[in-house]
């Protein structure tokens, strides 16, 4: 009897010395590892290492950032979060981490719910903007992939459906121009990004097609695409654990004929292009549209008549950009997440008869964004 207590305190022992053992081992090596700034597979900085004092320790977040640093900086992180999307699959998961794990390898960010009171209160700001110009907005509001692509998705995903709410906004805009392209996406194949949230360069031509059936009442140019990139991996790539998903491409979008541009950023930066080629050598290669996010650009080309655009925008506009600057001789753009002054300041009355006024948005971001607010 003694003996058989003697062994099953040996073990118990032992295990809790090989327990002990492996968690400070561990420890030890995750703390001592070489340590990354930047999550390439993720496209995000990592957490650093919470400053060391004893006012942190005592009284401030100290453990609390430790934990993030350490779940930031853990050794093989990419090969964990990777093992868990693959279990998350094996054990029959459709989504992992907001991310439809859809079929044909494509990566489609989930639209499960939106906030109402955000999406009324923009609808308000949009009608009070037009009244406090005096114009009439053009609005595209650009669905997601879950909505353009939905045949691709796994059984039993449930989006918001977009169509009816695109067309609730423009029934309570009824003075607006609303272009409501949710049928349009969806009779074409591969109008977005496998990896990204953004529809590409075929979906992007689909809204300047409807632009000038609608505003400009034109025939659409002609283009062709260029590819200059076949390692792009987005931010659905990045967000759902999905590293094994192949990369796809990026392509240059190409007018029939070529015509000068000058771009200004609202630090002065200026360039005569509207792609940048040193995004094609990031992880994140979205930006060789138009170099990303900006609070402000103004666009200057050689397209004849003198019309002038104004555009309010998210990220999705990026991409369509190239093909309207073949229809407007000055195009200035806003992003409301990153500019703060009155954007009707940049619409003086004397110019408002050569102006048109663009608000473009995929749905998502504009039932999220409280930033509208600023228009006037």
């Amino acid at each position: 009897m003694k003996k058989n207590t003697s062994r099953e305190k040996m073990i118990r022992t032992m295990t809790a010395a090989v327990f002990c053992l492996f968690v400070f081992g561990v420890s030890a090596v995750n703390l001592f590892a070489e340590k990354k700034d930047f999550s390439e597979n993720e496209n995000r900085v990592l957490v650093p290492f919470p400053s060391v004092s004893a006012q942190n320790i005592l009284f401030g977040d100290f453990d609390t950032d430790f934990e993030k640093w350490f779940s930031d900086h853990f050794v093989g992180r990419d090969s964990w979060i990777r093992r868990k999307a693959s279990l998350r699959i094996d054990t029959g998961a459709i989504e992992n981490n907001g991310v439809w794990l859809a079929r044909s390898g494509r990566l489609i960010q989930q639209f499960l719910t939106y906030d109402e009171k955000t999406v009324t209160s923009n609808i308000s700001y949009l009608q009070e903007f037009s009244d406090d110009t005096g114009m009439k907005l053009n609005i595209l509001l650009v669905p997601s992939a879950a909505w353009g692509e939905q045949q691709y998705l796994p059984a039993g995903a449930v989006n918001v459906n977009e169509q009816e709410l695109i067309r609730e906004i423009a029934d309570l805009l009824p003075k607006q121009n609303c272009i409501d392209i949710s049928d349009a996406v969806r009779q074409i194949d591969d109008g977005y990004f496998r990896t990204d949230h953004h529809w590409n360069e075929k979906g992007a031509l689909i809204g300047y097609q409807a632009i000038c059936q609608s505003v400009l009442q034109k025939d659409a140019q002609q283009f062709t695409f260029e590819e200059v990139s076949d390692n792009f991996r987005g931010t659905m790539y990045s967000r759902s654990g999905a590293f094994w998903t192949p990369a796809e491409s990026i392509f240059r979008i190409r007018p029939a004929k070529e015509m000068p541009v000058q771009v200004v950023f609202e630090d002065g930066t200026t360039m005569n292009t509207m792609f940048v080629d040193e995004h094609l050598q990031e992880k994140d290669q979205y930006p060789y549209y138009l170099d990303g996010n900006h609070g402000y650009i103004s666009i200057r080309t050689g397209a004849s008549g003198g019309r002038r655009a104004v555009v309010i925008k998210d990220s999705y506009a990026h991409i369509l950009l190239p093909y309207l600057a073949q229809e407007y001789s000055q195009i200035d753009v806003f992003d409301l997440r990153y500019y703060t002054d009155k954007v009707s300041d940049h619409i003086p009355a004397e110019d408002r008869d050569h102006t048109d006024v663009y608000i473009i948005y995929g749905l998502p971001t504009f039932c999220s964004d409280s930033n509208l607010s600023i228009l006037w």
